[in-house]
């Protein structure tokens, strides 16, 4: 049964003018020791175009694969440790990223052979992702640069500059994510000028926020800011919904989210015990 995700903060502006909501919809419970393991709650996931979840935890080099509720295949890793990004790409092949950024691997999962692809520049992980990532000259986008002897302890790149991209698989647009804004950078071969309203504001933004719903028409975006915040955004007319992400008994947790190809919903863990680890589909609902 459907049952709307419960807020963190008030909305801003008065509930009454929000014109849709992030509706959850309970999926299914999967032991914690079946998947996880002992340490810390930290995981990414990934979905394919059959909604199959892709599950790793950092406390195990496995990746299971989750439909329906059941376990039905797993991967062993030859890499130990947190995976720092995992997406299956347009044609249903699980890539993933070593937390060094030095390999990325790309798992067939209908013929289950894996590939070991060199990771030589940020761009490379977008274009191995979908054929618009591959047309598009992606460093004709101006992006933002890392001065690694300022950045925080616990978060390392080895890269000068970074990309945070995201792709509506709809209609070709590449969006980009940077401190404080969203620009929508276009669907042609190489960046062009921005008219105004291909720049959306916002002090929650950040490089670091993982964009996952988006409503070019409406102006609405869904992402998570990775303070265990979903938040849904309404640029069009200044509305905001923060969404709490699940935190029992002051667990440190790292969380993560994903949508598929189609788009339409975000799958995520709506909570957890010590026992088990619900999952729940998000999507949008109009008024």
């Amino acid at each position: 049964m459907k049952k709307l995700f419960c807020l963190l903060v008030s909305v801003l502006f008065g509930a009454s003018s929000i014109n849709a909501q992030l509706v959850k919809e309970e999926l299914f419970s999967v032991p914690r020791n079946l998947i996880m393991g002992d340490g810390q709650f930290n995981f990414k996931i990934a979905v394919n175009s059959e909604e199959v979840i892709a599950f790793n935890s950092c406390n195990r080099p496995i990746v299971y694969f989750i439909r329906n509720g059941k376990v039905t295949d797993s991967l062993k890793l030859e890499y130990k440790g947190c995976i720092r990004n995992m997406e299956f790409d347009e044609n249903d092949n699980l890539l993933i990223m070593d937390n060094e950024e030095k390999t990325i691997y790309r798992y067939s999962y209908r013929n289950f052979a894996m590939e070991k692809l060199p990771y030589n520049k940020p761009e490379d992980w977008f274009i191995m992702q979908n054929h618009w990532y591959k047309f598009f000259e992606i460093g004709s986008v101006p992006t933002f640069y890392n001065n690694r002897e300022y950045l925080q302890d616990f978060y390392y790149t080895r890269f000068d500059y970074s990309y945070n991209l995201y792709l509506n698989y709809s209609n070709g647009y590449i969006y980009q994510y940077a401190y404080n804004f969203i620009r929508k950078v276009g669907n042609r071969k190489t960046y062009l000028a921005l008219k105004k309203d291909d720049l959306w504001f916002s002090d929650r933004l950040s490089n670091k926020c993982k964009m996952l719903l988006i409503d070019l028409d409406r102006q609405v975006v869904v992402y998570y800011n990775r303070a265990l915040i979903l938040i849904y955004e309404d640029f069009k007319n200044e509305r905001i919904l923060e969404y709490s992400s699940p935190v029992p008994n002051s667990e440190p947790v790292q969380l993560d989210y994903a949508t598929n190809k189609s788009q339409k919903k975000i799958w995520g863990i709506s909570s957890y015990t010590t026992d088990k680890i619900n999952f729940a589909a998000y999507s949008f609902v109009w008024n």
